[in-house]
């Protein structure tokens, strides 16, 4: 994911209700919302050309954060277009997105915290994707966390399973060398579980506590503080699609 602070003074802030914001081959322009037709997940991995490059022009793309509705938002994308809609207030969000080479978008909170209980419904969902879940960062040490709860994402060590809210979490963790990240160039580590089989027009939640004490206990690398803290769609290698989520 393309983080706020690769930016160099690009990103902004902005505070508003029932906002859009869309990005078209590097210049913002307003679309209407595409729904795509339903297709299966891929298996997310590691994105070979990092988080945030322009692949012709190898310099980072325009990524917007902001307020809303008391909710921290994040969108950001390498290619195609991408808008995020807050259509229904409080923590609703709406991501639609064509033929990307990477888009992340999601609504949360700024900072994060050990104790928060995510809770979500996924309102709709069509196109393709790869992950859906919970997304964040923290610093010092800077860690960077994925809890796939639709599509996955894995590679690196696996730290075997762990249980929470009914579910069954494989668990990896790898490190990313000189690498993107909200403190710009950096190596870190990646925390990543991945259930993957969350339904659809249902409420549901994640207890992070469990995670977080989890990664811990076994990660080796520590956790540090938090920065920000999203419930997200993230996709990837040309995709287009289409979701409607509430965060709570």
């Amino acid at each position: 994911m393309k983080p706020k602070n690769l930016l160099l003074g690009i990103a902004r802030s902005a505070t508003f209700h029932a906002a859009i914001v869309i990005f078209v081959a590097g210049s913002s322009i307003l679309i209407s919302c595409k729904k795509e037709s339903t297709s299966d997940p891929e298996a997310a991995g590691e994105r070979l050309s990092g988080y945030v490059q322009d692949n012709q022009k190898g310099v980072a793309q325009i990524d917007d954060q902001g307020s809303n509705n008391g909710y921290f938002w994040s969108l950001y994308r390498e290619g195609g277009s991408a808008s995020l809609t807050f259509p229904n207030g409080g923590g609703n969000f709406q991501i639609t997105y064509s033929n990307v080479n990477d888009v992340v978008g999601g609504k949360g909170w700024n900072p994060g915290s050990d104790s928060r209980v995510v809770n979500y419904n996924i309102g709709y969902l069509s196109g393709s994707y790869n992950f859906i879940g919970v997304y964040g960062w923290t610093k010092s040490p800077l860690i960077e966390y994925y809890v796939a709860e639709k599509g996955s994402m894995t590679g690196g060590t696996s730290l075997g399973t762990m249980s929470s809210d009914g579910h069954t979490y494989s668990v990896y963790k790898q490190q990313r060398v000189n690498a993107p990240s909200i403190q710009g160039t950096a190596t870190f580590w990646q925390y990543k579980d991945t259930w993957g089989g969350a339904p659809t027009q249902t409420n549901s939640k994640v207890t992070m506590a469990n995670h977080i004490s989890n990664w811990k206990s076994q990660g080796g690398q520590g956790f540090g503080s938090h920065d920000y803290m999203i419930f997200a769609l993230e996709a990837f290698s040309g995709k287009s699609g289409s979701m409607n989520a509430t965060v709570w």
